[in-house]
């Protein structure tokens, strides 16, 4: 689902994705109902789950799209045209005879007597997207974005890619089937991607300061707290490792809670007094690792410290 915003949305696009290895998606194949499922809705065939969206939200679905790699073999447009050659078919271009069928299999799968703007919301596209190399794809069009938003960034897109990745699995293995939901906001914060969230994101992967830029900065701070060039040094090496194991360990639960943890430590330390706005960068570093001890078997000091920066960093 695409809604049109994460705070009061009035219209959403409804999408069916599926993957095809071989050949072309028929009419038929978009109409056959399943068999032996557990569920009515499981039952229902492709149309009928595309359309149950508008039975479900009538007044706020803007469209229903169906996208795949696969091109569609639809024999009977108005236009003539072949199928296989569009990338994008509006229920409106089949002929009377094709919508007909679609319209009938909806009205028999839900048992309803007439059909709203079926014609015209729903529509089949064909992606650009490879089936067997997407990543690489999506990998070219994150660097283009990168690129569009910040052309004198540095960034590696791979690491980018690896980070952002990371982030929308864990998105997408939330459960919320034992989650009392009560909100759109609470539905965003537990399963959606807001724009918002999204720029979170390439702030994580470095987009808009590269891990130079935010080590000079903290080199500043450092230096300012009397740290002397031997543990700067050591602050250096620790701080490139933690920012490549928050790409590539994104999901290693040790670092997860570590990270969990320091973020909670920031927030507690300071609704209680123990942080406050004239700390300097070290005492709060030792105010949180004082409350880290049990992590010392994962980490050396200097990774957590710098963990501490990063985290501090993004928070603030």
């Amino acid at each position: 689902m695409i809604l049109d915003s994460c705070t009061n949305p009035q219209k959403i696009d409804f999408y069916q994705i599926k993957s095809k290895d071989k050949g072309n998606w028929t009419l038929n194949e978009l109409l056959k109902s399943e068999k032996d499922k557990k569920t009515k809705e499981d039952k229902l065939s492709i149309i009928g789950k595309m359309y149950l969206n508008k039975l479900n939200f009538p007044d706020n679905t803007n469209s229903l799209i169906f996208i795949s790699n696969a091109p569609f073999s639809i024999k009977h447009l108005k236009s003539k045209e072949d199928s296989t050659k569009k990338t994008i078919i509006r229920a409106s271009d089949l002929d009377n005879n094709c919508l007909n069928l679609c319209i009938n299999k909806i009205k028999e799968e839900h048992s309803i007597a007439e059909l709203v703007d079926f014609d015209d919301i729903t529509q089949f596209e064909v992606t650009k997207l490879s089936n067997q190399d997407s990543s690489t794809h999506c990998l070219g069009e994150l660097s283009k974005l990168i690129y569009k938003l910040n052309p004198n960034n540095k960034i590696n897109p791979q690491l980018a890619y690896n980070q952002i990745k990371g982030e929308i699995l864990r998105k997408t293995n939330a459960v919320t089937s034992d989650k009392n939901i009560n909100s759109i906001e609470e539905l965003i914060e537990i399963k959606g991607i807001s724009k918002n969230i999204f720029e979170d994101f390439f702030n994580k992967a470095g987009l808009y300061k590269s891990v130079e830029d935010e080590w000079n900065d903290i080199k500043m701070h450092l230096q300012s707290n009397g740290i002397g060039i031997i543990e700067l040094l050591k602050y250096q090496k620790s701080f490139r490792d933690v920012s490549i194991k928050l790409i590539n360990d994104v999901n290693k639960i040790p670092l997860i809670e570590l990270k969990n943890k320091i973020n909670g430590l920031l927030s507690t330390g300071e609704a209680e007094g123990c942080i406050n706005d004239n700390d300097t960068l070290i005492s709060i570093i030792e105010y949180c690792e004082s409350n880290l001890i049990s992590y010392s078997s994962f980490y050396d000091k200097y990774f957590i410290r710098c963990l501490i920066i990063k985290v501090l960093y993004e928070k603030y």
